[in-house]
């Protein structure tokens, strides 16, 4: 079925919740390990049918927030669903302490066990309050985003609109586009504040209420992470700051020389190249061509995923007013796809979302028939392997994409996830410090931010932006507003990609089966756990990331130079 028709009703929440508590309770009072089994399995699929519904809301909300049907039934979910995180916690309860618990140890993998610990640790019916406001609060930011409309060259124009201005080798036209897109942000500042405020208040009294000192914990067991702490972060944090900053401020140095401008402005920094940044060769219809041709070179797996992706409608790629901000892939149970979402301008990082993006709906792909669904739940870590790797096998064939630039492309794609690596452990470190303090006022967040950013980022000169010269510019992170702690896990997913890359350039078959493998295995083991299976090295380990660096700046040095400029 394509997407477009796929049927949209609201549930019956009553009914369902009504629905999932009676067959909690066929669970608990199950006589054989057969009944709690089945029951557990049917709950999945009416958990399934439920997410289905919430997830074509979702979807269609986002493509335009503007839509008054779409926009009222995302506030309808937003009220209801919070109550439905009781459902995975009471599950998890009723198994742990079930005589049937080892029998779903053996048919499902002792990791469904500790998945199912680690869900209760971060639910109890006393916070569902909470989570509505929570859940609505995100959704307020995300509004706020969606609502820009800033008039630039003669049109009116969303944040991500402004994003192909930001790189134009016209230094005037930069310094404006940028000053367009942070001024929104700094007119908002007051209201994005009040959100963040509100957001660290609520979340900060439900790790109390679970029964922690702070909501670091429930961060952390949302994530579902099972192997590793904030103490693991911290070290990790630490090797950034050791082996990659120094890197990037090298980086840095000769991307000034190559523009020609020695003390670089934050302004300066999206244009890479004097002769601009690499630029795919045409617009949606042409790049989705070209990235049927590459799945279909590429293998017979990615292949049939392509097709259907493209023959069912289930991607909205191009940027237009109303449209919410950012870009991400979700998957629609009940149909076994997956939906790729996305604002292209014009950039390089339309490319980027039909490589990354498509790396998770690929993953997603070929998990679609593992039943029941808890069982390929894996942490955030783990599935940006899946997009971040992708990136780097689609190498081969961006010459499609990009033609005369892709000596660029590839030194930018390379050097750029170089650069993230610092912001990622930035955004990483600030929201460890905001929820160990969450009394802070928003100009102690600030200042605090510019000071961490200091420590990552330190060649960023904000001169002539007070906004950004205070300590704001975190407010433009989606992910701490709606899905904190998350982006510690874009970095870890960037080290293993990069070894997926070296990997690559020496023997493709393997690298390519020990991808599959990641993709197919994910879920069924931590995360840790599943690199030792791939093959792979342990970023956590002190030494990882500097074995990796010298080789990526070695790639960098041995590209023809004369192409990058």
């Amino acid at each position: 079925m394509k997407f477009a028709d796929m049927p949209y009703s609201r549930p019956d929440f009553e009914a369902q919740y009504a629905r999932m508590k009676d067959l909690l309770k066929q669970m608990e009072e199950a006589q054989s390990q057969e009944a709690f089994i089945d029951a557990l399995l049917t709950l999945d699929r009416e958990s399934g049918s439920l997410q289905t519904q919430a997830t074509l809301a979702h979807i269609r909300y986002t493509i335009n927030t503007q839509d008054p049907f779409y926009s009222a039934e995302n506030d309808v979910m937003d009220e209801n669903l919070p109550r439905f995180q009781e459902i995975p916690a009471e599950v998890a309860r009723i198994t742990l302490a079930s005589p049937y618990q080892e029998a779903v140890s053996q048919r499902y993998g002792a990791h469904m066990l500790e998945k199912m610990e680690v869900a209760m640790k971060a639910f109890s019916p006393e916070i569902v309050e909470d989570l509505v406001e929570e859940s609505k609060l995100n959704s307020e930011y995300q509004k706020l985003i969606a609502s820009a409309q800033i008039e630039f060259e003669g049109e009116t124009r969303n944040l991500s609109g402004l994003l192909p201005f930001m790189q134009s080798t016209d230094r005037d036209m930069r310094q404006s586009a940028f000053s367009a897109h942070w001024g929104w942000m700094a007119r908002h500042s007051e209201a994005l504040d009040s959100i963040f405020d509100k957001l660290v208040r609520v979340r900060h009294g439900i790790g109390k209420k679970l029964g922690y000192d702070s909501f670091i914990p429930v961060a952390y067991a949302r994530m579902g992470r099972t192997d590793w702490n904030m103490e693991d972060a911290r070290a990790y944090r630490k090797q950034i700051v050791e082996s990659v900053v120094p890197l990037t401020q090298k980086l840095y140095r000769q991307q000034a020389q190559r523009i020609g401008i020695p003390e670089m402005k934050a302004y300066d920094l999206p244009l890479e190249y004097l002769s601009g940044n690499p630029l795919p060769q045409g617009e949606e219809p042409y790049l989705v061509d070209r990235a049927r041709e590459m799945y279909k070179a590429l293998s017979p797996e990615t292949d049939e995923f392509f097709s259907v992706m493209t023959g069912q409608g289930l991607m909205d790629l191009t940027t237009k007013p109303g449209k919410a901000a950012g870009g991400y892939m979700t998957f629609i149970p009940d149909y076994k796809v997956p939906f790729i979402f996305s604002n292209f301008n014009g950039t390089s990082g339309d490319v980027d979302v039909l490589t990354h993006e498509a790396g998770h709906a690929f993953q997603g792909y070929l998990q679609r028939d593992v039943f029941p669904s808890m069982l390929k739940d894996y942490t955030m870590e783990v599935a940006e392997i899946h997009s971040m790797s992708m990136e780097f096998f689609a190498h081969p064939w961006m010459e499609g994409f990009f033609g005369p630039d892709t000596e660029k492309y590839y030194h930018s794609h390379v050097a750029d996830g170089l650069k993230f690596l610092p912001y990622g452990a930035s955004v990483d470190a600030f929201q460890e410090w905001v929820y160990l303090n969450p009394e802070a006022t928003p100009k102690e967040r600030n200042l605090k931010y510019r000071e961490i950013e200091k420590v990552y980022l330190p060649h960023l000169d904000y001169s002539g932006f007070p906004y950004l010269e205070g300590g704001a510019r975190w407010q433009k992170q989606l992910h701490i507003y709606g899905l904190p702690f998350y982006y510690l896990d874009y970095t870890l997913s960037q080290v293993c990609a990069y070894q997926y890359f070296i990997w690559n350039q020496k023997d493709p078959k393997a690298a390519w089966q020990s991808y599959l493998t990641a993709c197919r295995r994910a879920g069924r083991v931590p995360f840790t756990a599943l690199l030792k299976e791939c093959g792979l090295n342990n970023p956590f380990v002190p030494g990882t990331i500097a074995q990796i660096t010298p080789r990526l700046e070695a790639y960098m040095e041995g590209l023809d130079q004369s192409k990058i400029h």
